[in-house]
């Protein structure tokens, strides 16, 4: 594994900004307050921010809709005060700050679930398109805090390159150890990668699908591997130069497209159990920023010393709990993300960890609070992240068949009227669909709280046959506790 280059920020360059794009949710900066990242307003220039609209606007209408509540606590609000500045979605800077600052607490505060200890490792995939996804613009802006708080744990810590699971066992090698070959002997020892003693590894994979393939070569280690390293404690590999590794407290941040994601992951892939380790993060861009340089250096300062006291503080607990509040959440949050499910598709597959990785954000929160008691606003935020997860990973899958994203947005555009299903047939579809597949998509988008069904009688008669009527799902919650909602 090999340290990830990223090109030193240039703080003294004054940016130009051309327009920044609306985002409804997020608070923006003044484009004339000095030192703001944002730089001085230019004369607009219509067809380009035409042209930057159009971009953003269509690849965000792609992701699922965000509860903002995941941004109510420390990091949400690291994350409100550096976004304006920065054209990544604040969901990517959120989960990006949720893998580095699990794995800088370490392995010291837990949470155990029955017999089951888990760590606060959080393993974010942040899925966006090339280009408009601005990935690595959310991994810069987190990175830039965590080098703020501790240059040190960045620069040893955080690196890239994962091939297999001898290799992961070997980043944590020390100097004085080897490779288990004998002095003068076989391949010389290999230098060190983390500082001696230090279990802590964060792997930043910016070519997931690039790790993908080598996973599945054979005889490869890794994906096995991994699936202990996310339960933390030790690793081993038993091949000839077998290894253990003690106390392991690894954290994994990668990055992939939609289409290499659905190139390269195979259903068995889905079932071996690797990837319901991670949670999906889709996101794109969010504002057209093309000459910005970030927050103000004073800001970054004023926040990352905060950061780094919390960081040391949480670092000294050991296993959390929960306070009377958040227990009872909780029992209403452990039936919703473990509910059992007679589906054994790919989407399940992924969010069978939902609950665990819930635990597992609310107790960094908690322990980034300095609080060894879980609180419910702590479970709120949690609850609302792994939620945009479950959505994510919903979306993603269904970028495989285009149809229904232009079938949901057909529903949508109809507004509470809906649409019929004889509109769908004959106006979406225009008549050139079979039953069965349009039943499927339908089907689809029920069972993925994207549209709901229900009926509508005749308006002005007492009888008379009702009409079966889809209606997007936000509007089906607004109307549904109408008289004649589900009346035949």
């Amino acid at each position: 594994m090999s340290k990830p280059e990223h090109p030193a920020a240039t703080p003294a360059e004054q940016p130009r900004r051309l327009r920044l794009v609306s985002d409804s949710d997020q608070p923006t900066a003044s484009p004339e307050a000095p030192g703001t990242g944002t730089g001085p307003m230019l004369p607009p220039d219509p067809e380009t921010e035409r042209q930057a609209l159009a971009q953003i606007a269509s690849a965000r209408a792609e992701l699922p809709a965000r509860d903002e509540a995941m941004f109510e606590t420390f990091l949400g609000d690291l994350v409100r005060q550096v976004q304006p500045t920065s054209e990544a979605d604040p969901t990517n800077i959120l989960a990006s700050l949720l893998a580095g600052t699990g794995v800088h607490l370490g392995g010291r505060p837990h949470i155990r679930v029955g017999d089951d200890r888990h760590p606060l490792l959080v393993w974010p995939m942040v899925i966006g398109r090339t280009g408009i996804g601005r990935k690595g613009a959310g991994w810069s802006a987190a990175k830039r805090l965590l080098t703020a708080a501790d240059s040190g744990f960045v620069a040893s810590n955080i690196h890239s390159g994962l091939t297999s699971g001898e290799g992961l066992t070997q980043a944590f090698a020390d100097e004085d150890e080897g490779d288990g070959t004998e002095p003068g002997k076989g391949k010389p020892r290999p230098r060190a990668l983390l500082p001696s003693g230090d279990r802590r590894l964060l792997a930043f994979e910016p070519e997931w699908a690039s790790v993908m393939a080598r996973m599945r070569r054979e005889g490869n280690t890794l994906s096995a591997t991994l699936r202990a390293a996310w339960e933390g404690g030790n690793l081993s590999t038993l091949g000839v130069t077998a290894r253990i590794v003690r106390d392991a407290h690894v954290g994994i941040l990668t990055h992939i497209t939609p289409g290499e994601f659905h190139a390269k992951v195979s259903h068995s892939d889905m079932a071996g159990g690797t990837y319901n380790r991670f949670l999906p993060v889709f996101v794109a861009q969010t504002q057209f920023l093309p000459a910005g340089t970030g927050a103000d250096p004073a800001l970054i300062e004023r926040l990352a010393v905060d950061l780094r006291a919390r960081l040391d503080q949480g670092a000294t607990l050991g296993q959390l709990g929960f306070s009377d509040e958040a227990a009872y959440l909780w029992r209403r949050l452990y039936v919703e993300f473990g509910g059992f499910s007679t589906e054994d598709g790919p989407i399940e597959q992924f969010l069978s960890r939902a609950a665990p990785n819930c635990l597992r954000v609310a107790g960094i929160h908690a322990a980034l609070d300095g609080t060894p008691t879980i609180q419910p606003a702590h479970l709120v935020a949690a609850a609302a992240f792994i939620r945009y997860a479950v959505d994510s990973a919903r979306a993603v899958f269904r970028q495989a068949d285009p149809a229904l994203a232009q079938l949901a947005a057909y529903i949508r555009e109809a507004g509470p009227q809906g649409r019929t299903r004889t509109e769908i047939t004959a106006g979406f579809f225009q008549g050139n669909a079979r039953k069965t597949r349009i039943e499927a998509l339908l089907d689809q988008l029920i069972a993925d709280h994207t549209i709901a069904k229900t009926q509508r009688r005749p308006e002005g008669r007492k009888g008379g046959r009702a009409t079966e009527i889809f209606i997007a799902y936000e509007h089906h919650e607004l109307t549904n506790n109408a008289p004649d909602q589900g009346k035949p």
